[in-house]
């Protein structure tokens, strides 16, 4: 570095002590630096968030669901006939919210309207009777649930008007509560914790 002439023929000191300041001052600043790289955690690259559960399956039609109960709740039930036969099939899917005890599930009971008329050319009326159909297949983790491929109806019986109910029920009763024609009895029905219920047309 040049010294600085002061114009009295003298030169100025301060570049010999400014030097060694810096170099003192840069010294300290490379130790600090050292330091807190040495004490700081290293940030390494943010993993992804686990995926956000996606929601459950939806089917072709919505349906507006009755809740029965408040213990276990489903707010969303989707459903798809299948009359490629002449038997129509229906599948059901659906959230839910709640919690199914231990030794206990959703079985779903079905009953053709009286009301309504099949497609034979008998136009024969359901029967009203309740018949057992299956458990729900459900996934606890991501509170999902589905029945698929019921098979309620006999051959010709487009046209008829389905009520649909969610009961839960002892492990065992597709067993113990259900006629050799998965039929169930009214006083059956009646003692059931039916927990929802909706209408399906096929």
């Amino acid at each position: 570095m040049a010294t600085v002439d002061n114009g009295d023929g003298k030169t100025s000191g301060w570049p010999r002590i400014l030097v060694p300041a810096l170099i003192g001052t840069a010294a300290v600043l490379i130790a600090s630096a050292i330091g807190y790289s040495a004490t700081t955690p290293v940030k390494s690259p943010s993993s992804a968030p686990p995926a956000s559960q996606g929601s459950c399956e939806r089917l072709a039609s919505r349906v507006a669901v009755r809740q029965v109960s408040a213990a276990i709740v489903f707010p969303e039930v989707s459903y798809a006939v299948d009359d490629a036969g002449d038997r129509p099939r229906i599948d059901l899917a659906g959230s839910y919210r709640g919690a199914i005890d231990e030794g206990k599930r959703v079985a779903v009971i079905v009953r053709a309207d009286p009301r309504s008329y099949d497609s034979t050319p008998e136009h024969q009326p359901g029967d009203g009777r309740y018949y057992y159909e299956q458990e729900l297949q459900i996934d606890e983790q991501a509170h999902c649930w589905s029945a698929m491929s019921l098979n309620p109806a006999h051959s010709g019986s487009s046209g008829l008007v389905w009520h649909i109910y969610l009961a839960l029920v002892p492990a065992d009763f597709g067993v113990t509560s259900v006629s050799a024609r998965n039929e169930v009895e009214d006083g059956v029905f009646n003692g059931l914790d039916v927990l929802a219920a909706f209408t399906v047309r096929t």
